[in-house]
């Protein structure tokens, strides 16, 4: 089972004796990976396959290729499989290389449906960094985290040449989550290599590097965990805290919630998913419940999906 950032785990808290019938066993626990036999990695809290990516390479290619990552319509699992078992893919980056030819020897692969994923894919070279960052599946991070790392080093050459101490000035990313995403970023390098050859976009659209930051204003990236990240200059959300809640209508209803928060932080705002008193604005929409009563509650400042749409016009796509 893969588990992504986000993901609720279970625990073991503590034993419930009183259920307990006399016919339990022992659980034997695996020696090689139940899906291709290769180690099992028992070094973290998490067992994984030693293969790592390559184990799973179905799953994570259909999940790069989801609408919240890479966005490639018409390549869902099953299609992945196609490419996979014809050998055409190994890796992500070998989705950019795929010939018409290639395409057309794959059943129930046409004309059309071959020249419609191929458009697909060439859009997908312009998605920006954080998307690319989310699509390459670190662990450790999820589409948030994706946004702030790419955020705030504003390039793929920024965050490969950042150390633990410089990751952590991610807001979220910690003492210990800093130095595994460091050496995830590391391992990965062959394949962002891949991808950039193959003109896979690799910065990320208004962001500044932190260096290009200091030189402007002086200031140095800090010494404390979780310094902000680098917000968009000027935009109408500068300097806010987002929440979205409820479903979007008018302009926004086709946005998914991670297109939403991408709408926020291009107008220079912070997403959140949780009401504060730090929250500026609560985006509610259709069916709003709790966050919109806890907004009610704590005075923060209230918008339909019209009025924030108005708000970031120009931004929305």
């Amino acid at each position: 089972m893969v588990h992504r950032a986000g993901d609720v785990i279970p625990r073991v808290e503590a034993p419930v004796a009183h259920l307990r019938t006399g016919d339990e066993r022992p659980i034997a626990f695996p020696e090689l990976c139940p899906r291709c036999g290769s180690d099992i990695d028992t070094s973290e809290e998490r067992w994984r396959c030693a293969q790592g990516r390559n184990c799973h390479l179905v799953a994570s290619l259909a999940y790069a290729a989801g609408r919240d990552q890479l966005d490639i319509e018409g390549l869902g699992t099953t299609r992945v499989v196609q490419l996979v078992e014809a050998g055409l893919v190994a890796d992500l980056a070998d989705l950019f290389t795929l010939r018409r030819e290639e395409l057309l020897g794959l059943d129930r692969m046409g004309d059309t449906s071959t020249d419609n994923l191929l458009a697909a894919i060439a859009r997908a070279k312009e998605q920006p960094l954080s998307r690319v960052l989310c699509a390459l599946g670190v662990r450790g991070t999820g589409r948030s985290m994706s946004r702030r790392i790419a955020r705030y080093f504003a390039t793929m050459d920024h965050v490969r040449a950042a150390d633990a101490d410089a990751m952590r000035q991610v807001e979220g990313i910690g003492s210990e989550k800093a130095p595994a995403i460091v050496a995830e970023v590391a391992e990965l390098a062959p394949l962002i290599d891949k991808l950039a050859a193959a003109g896979v976009g690799m910065t990320e659209p208004g962001a500044t590097p932190p260096q290009a930051r200091t030189e402007v204003d002086g200031r140095g990236d800090g010494d404390g965990e979780g310094a902000a990240a680098s917000p968009v200059e000027g935009g109408p959300l500068a300097g806010m805290r987002v929440v979205v809640t409820g479903a979007m209508t008018g302009n926004l209803e086709k946005l998914s919630r991670n297109e939403m928060n991408e709408l926020i932080e291009r107008a220079g705002g912070r997403s959140s998913s949780s009401v504060s008193k730090k929250t500026s604005l609560v985006v509610a929409g259709e069916g709003a419940g709790s966050k919109r009563a806890k907004a009610e509650q704590l005075g923060v400042r209230l918008a339909t999906p019209d009025e924030f749409a108005t708000l970031v016009a120009g931004l929305v796509e």
